[in-house]
């Protein structure tokens, strides 16, 4: 062989050894760890939930709330989801020992809620043969039930909105050694604005009022829910309120809420009127909290469009001392 020939040939061999000698050895990677998988870019959010029990205060904090439409589907707020979120969202702010709610679909429904709230349970009234049930949820560590029912004696199968008569909680709200009996009472009257609207519920406000002032004239009464009417004036052309009886009888009775009306607050998103109240018997006037009385009205930074996404109603709270 020539001897151009056999530099040729080594140069070669050595470009093939220095080639299969890279490939072989385990060179540093510089470029960095190799990135983690992307996490699904739309994971579905954990459930909220109440944040803890409520402990014993001495404090009874009541709430009516209308949760418009609530387990629905097809009416009122569009995602169930959100709305149930949204409503335990209030519920953990408010934390209450009894909630008085309208327009629950049914038991299953009220669940969805009480479920996802640690020491709580309630109950529909499941007689009331509509899909807006009234229901009372309560704080086990607070209150005792004692019973339920429908409220129907004297009572108008028509005026309370065909069927949804008064929906009465007897239970006992203890705190160390004291416990006082408690007679709450949720109604979801008849609404509208025209003039057989407003006779039907004032029909059925005096019958109520007869019910009580007659079966229970010494209870701790708290009657609470959608009056779908006013206690100042009604909402029919400015008519004496549909629920004079109550107003006029300071004796036995006290209108809690009336203070939010005559302040000219809202207990809806889109009328200017309250048609949401507590009243309270004189029993438990006098260990009612000055001032506590008030509608909760979320913010859009709390809950975003809360009147599409959660209700068209605020709950409206009261409290009560009994130490």
């Amino acid at each position: 062989m020539k001897k151009n020939n056999w530099s040729s040939y080594l140069t070669f061999v050595f470009i093939l050894s220095v080639i299969f000698l890279a490939a072989s050895c385990d060179f540093e990677d510089v470029s960095g760890p190799n990135p983690e998988p992307d996490p699904d870019p739309d994971p579905d959010p954990p459930p909220v939930d109440m944040t803890g029990t409520v402990p014993p205060d001495g404090i009874l904090e009541t709430v009516t709330w209308n949760i418009e439409w609530y387990g629905s589907n097809g009416k009122g707020p569009s995602n169930e989801s959100l709305q149930t979120d949204n409503a335990i969202v209030v519920l953990d702010s408010l934390k209450a020992d009894l909630y008085a709610f309208q327009e629950i679909r049914d038991q299953q429904a009220l669940e969805n809620l009480t479920g996802r709230m640690k020491g709580y349970r309630g109950f529909t009234a499941a007689e009331q043969p509509r899909t807006q049930h009234t229901a009372f949820v309560f704080n086990t560590n607070t209150i005792d039930s004692v019973s339920s029912g429908l409220i129907t004696e004297g009572q108008s199968d028509f005026d309370w909105a065909s069927g949804r008569f008064p929906f009465f909680f007897s239970f006992n709200y203890s705190f160390e050694d004291i416990t006082i009996p408690v007679y709450a009472v949720v109604i979801h009257s008849k609404a509208g604005d025209d003039q057989e609207d407003y006779q039907r519920r004032r029909r059925a406000a005096q019958s109520l009022y007869t019910f009580l002032t007659r079966n229970k004239p010494d209870a701790n009464i708290v009657f609470l829910g959608d009056y779908n009417d006013d206690v100042d004036e009604s909402i029919y052309q400015g008519n004496e309120t549909p629920y004079q009886p109550f107003v006029e009888d300071e004796e036995n009775f006290f209108v809690v809420s009336r203070s939010i009306s005559e302040n000219g607050q809202s207990s809806t998103v889109n009328f200017p009127d309250v048609v949401d109240h507590i009243t309270v018997s004189n029993e438990m006037e006098d260990l009612y909290i000055l001032g506590s009385e008030g509608a909760f009205v979320p913010t859009d930074d709390f809950i975003d469009n809360y009147g599409s996404t959660t209700s068209d109603h605020y709950p409206i709270k009261a409290e009560f001392d009994i130490r």
